[in-house]
């Protein structure tokens, strides 16, 4: 689509993971207790061995598996394909409710990504849609959830900033929201996520929290999350594999950009198992650091008074000329979250795990956190390790203690 906020160019064109790294990155997955595998691109529907990547999924049992497509090219057999896959969930990229707004920075093609998403809505996958809120379409971005909401073809509608990331350089004074605007798209979320969630939908905006700092009692009212926000913000929760086959760490990188050395390897010269363990030892030892948040909202959204792109520039080694100091800082594990502090109810959870239990899975985190994650709708729920005995308490049955994994 060359859309103005993420596409990098041609790079693309050239780079593909063959098949049987995208199958050996998914069986570690499986084997290291990954919670979320996400098939991604570029494009992942013009992959040239697509059917292969979705009939490796059946390999996953304990691990959900999303797979992100802007739905241009859902044909008949792409969505056979999509059906008969073992995928938890399907993310959707639609920018706005008319041609004009979708269009402003992705090109001019919504019939046609309507389409696709009815398509992807047609196989039974859970979908989320994916909005980048920009200059040219936020202030009308609830008209979408109500769309979706109406013609029931979403059951999410995460919204998320552009980042000052590949292409979206060069456009970005466009494209970006100022600082006051993350808090004019998290008032409209706020006002109408009650609305929507009775709809049939959960909207909110994953980039509040890493821009602003602050956090919203409306769409976070208790301990859950989506592991795309935890991901923002809990740095040792996220690896990337680049289609070049780099494995990168996320905790010093946003979108294509990365400070410092964030490779841990290439998955074309050594086992994604070894892959994961490194990296799990760098997170372990405290040899991985990640920027302050608000040093990397300045760089990664130019908000604040101190955000200055050609400093950026220099930072992600995009122009010549010593990149400027900047402090990092140890990584705050999962316990530390700031949702920790929230209140929890042990019913409601139990309640959840009642109604749905082969959508859950439940696992304990390194630090005795114990995670709820509800793999259609990749949320998570943290718990206090002696707050799940009380949920088991409500469940009435210590049985399910076997789904700890």
């Amino acid at each position: 689509m060359r859309c103005k906020y993420c596409h990098p160019g041609e790079v693309w064109l050239q780079q593909q993971l063959p098949v049987a790294e995208v199958r050996q990155a998914l069986d570690a997955a499986e084997q290291s207790g990954i919670l979320e595998v996400v098939l991604t691109g570029g494009e992942i529907t013009m992959h040239n061995d697509l059917q292969g990547i979705l009939e490796a999924t059946h390999g996953l049992e304990r691990c959900a598996s999303t797979l992100i497509t802007n739905a241009t090219t859902i044909t008949p057999t792409t969505q056979a394909r999509l059906e008969a896959s073992n995928l938890a969930r399907i993310c959707t990229s639609v920018d706005g409710v008319t041609n004009e707004l979708h269009g402003s920075a992705r090109g001019k093609n919504l019939p046609k990504v309507l389409e696709g998403l009815r398509r992807l809505h047609d196989t039974g996958k859970p979908i989320t849609v994916v909005t980048v809120v920009h200059q040219g379409n936020w202030e009308r971005v609830i008209e979408l959830t109500a769309y979706l909401a109406a013609h029931q073809l979403a059951g999410q509608h995460h919204l998320c900033a552009p980042s000052f990331s590949g292409q979206a350089r060069e456009h970005y004074p466009g494209l970006a929201l100022r600082e006051r605007d993350f808090y004019r798209v998290q008032s409209l979320v706020d006002q109408h996520h009650r609305q929507m969630l009775n709809r049939g939908v959960y909207l909110t905006f994953n980039s509040f929290w890493p821009a602003t700092g602050l956090s919203s009692d409306i769409t976070n009212p208790g301990r859950s999350i989506t592991l795309q926000q935890l991901s923002e913000q809990v740095k040792d929760t996220l690896c990337n594999i680049r289609p070049n086959g780099e494995f990168r760490l996320q905790a010093s990188t946003w979108g294509r950009e990365m400070v410092g050395n964030a490779v841990v390897g290439s998955v074309h010269t050594q086992n994604v198992s070894d892959l994961l363990m490194s990296a799990e030892s760098l997170l372990a030892t405290g040899s991985a650091l990640q920027l302050p948040r608000e040093t990397e909202a300045r760089h990664k959204f130019q908000v604040g008074d101190d955000a200055d792109r050609e400093a950026t520039q220099h930072l992600i080694g995009r122009v010549d000329g010593p990149p400027p100091a900047v402090d990092m800082i140890p990584i705050t594990s999962v316990d530390g979250h700031w949702l920790m502090s929230n209140s929890l109810d042990p019913a409601a959870v139990a309640a959840r795990l009642r109604a749905a239990p082969t959508d859950h899975r439940i696992t304990r985190h390194p630090t005795g956190q114990v995670l709820v994650f509800d793999r259609p709708r990749s949320l998570v729920t943290l718990l206090r390790t002696e707050e799940w005995p009380i949920v088991l308490d409500e469940l009435a049955g210590a049985a399910t203690e076997s789904v700890l994994s």
